[in-house]
């Protein structure tokens, strides 16, 4: 007589880590191909580190930091999870790997599925326009089935991800609307203690770097390099949110669209525009050009370095540069 055991895990890897569901979707090609594909490379690039960099830039630089804020934290935490899950779970995605999408690292659970819940159910959370939250809700529904019809995922990879990102999300909402109830103008943290806070947000964050071993698989160490910039942009991320103060007179700790007279001041946007690829240029372009042309191109250590100064560069230096034209007139929500 079979086991039992056996025979339900061989039902459950049949279901949740096989190519039928992945099959199926592309059964579905003679109908909805063009569709299922043109959606799924939009959804390819919407959960990429280029359009959540842009996004979070620019809801910091150009509508409200408090929002850019927000917006860091979830996608920065839950890209922590997701690498570290990755890493540890060791779980391999179908096989052969799409080669024109890039994924490298391990499959479970699935980032773009988790992250699409956090950062778009976030937006949808704060903005309360119905067209633009069914526009969050059909992002966050799609991804998952995108992953599976790109092959790049199997239906347990995205299970996971969507529903440990809905956990994340609803802690993550929790905390803001406890923040929310202190009527917070701004997350930035004025205190006496920013050295040894600073300190304590290295030493954490650095931390994951101890995983790190020149016996790791490239899948392994794909994981733990998502893990390293998750973590080195955290780091830049909350020192920044320490020490910005410091430079900073207190009408400059928080800021909003550039308005003038009651209409959107282009003059202003495009100062700030000019500014923010000035800083993102010399401080995570430049950098991450450079590297791709020497050995350490891979070197982890150099990775967190290179994240925690760009997030650190886009929190700090973006504003200071700003307050230090025209007397800060552009960085100023209204003029």
């Amino acid at each position: 007589m079979e086991n039992p055991m056996i025979l339900t895990s061989a039902i459950f890897a049949q279901i949740w880590f096989s190519g039928e569901p992945l099959d199926f979707l592309h059964g579905l090609d003679p109908t909805f191909g063009s569709l299922f594909f043109f959606l799924s490379v939009i959804c390819h690039y919407l959960g990429g580190t280029v359009f959540f960099l842009v996004l979070i830039s620019f809801a910091y630089a150009f509508y409200n930091p408090k929002l850019g804020f927000e917006l860091a934290t979830g996608l920065l935490t839950s890209g922590l999870v997701i690498a570290l899950g990755k890493f540890y779970f060791e779980s391999p995605r179908p096989f052969p790997y799409p080669e024109a999408f890039g994924e490298k690292a391990f499959g479970f659970p699935s980032g773009h599925a988790y992250s699409a819940v956090v950062v778009w159910g976030l937006l949808a959370y704060r903005f309360k326009n119905v067209w633009f939250r069914l526009l969050c809700i059909s992002i966050i529904l799609i991804t998952p089935l995108t992953r599976m019809y790109l092959k790049v995922h199997y239906l347990g990879d995205v299970t996971a991800g969507f529903f440990v990102g809905l956990i994340h999300l609803g802690i993550l909402i929790s905390f803001l609307s406890y923040l929310d109830k202190k009527s917070l103008p701004h997350y930035f943290i004025q205190t006496d203690k920013h050295r040894t806070l600073s300190l304590l947000g290295l030493v954490l964050s650095f931390s994951v770097i101890l995983l790190d071993s020149k016996y790791l698989s490239p899948e392994h160490h794909h994981s733990l390099a998502t893990a390293v910039t998750a973590a080195g942009s955290i780091a830049g991320f909350w020192i920044g949110v320490l020490f910005y103060p410091k430079f900073s007179k207190h009408e400059f700790l928080n800021w909003g669209m550039p308005v003038s007279e009651g209409k959107f001041d282009l003059s202003a946007f495009g100062v700030r525009l000019s500014v923010l690829i000035l800083v993102l240029g010399i401080f995570y372009i430049l950098p991450s050009s450079l590297a791709q042309k020497t050995e350490w191109k891979d070197d982890l250590l150099l990775r967190y370095i290179r994240y925690l100064i760009t997030s650190f560069a886009l929190i700090v230096i973006y504003p200071i540069l700003l307050q230090r034209i025209a007397g800060g007139r552009f960085l100023s929500a209204s003029r």
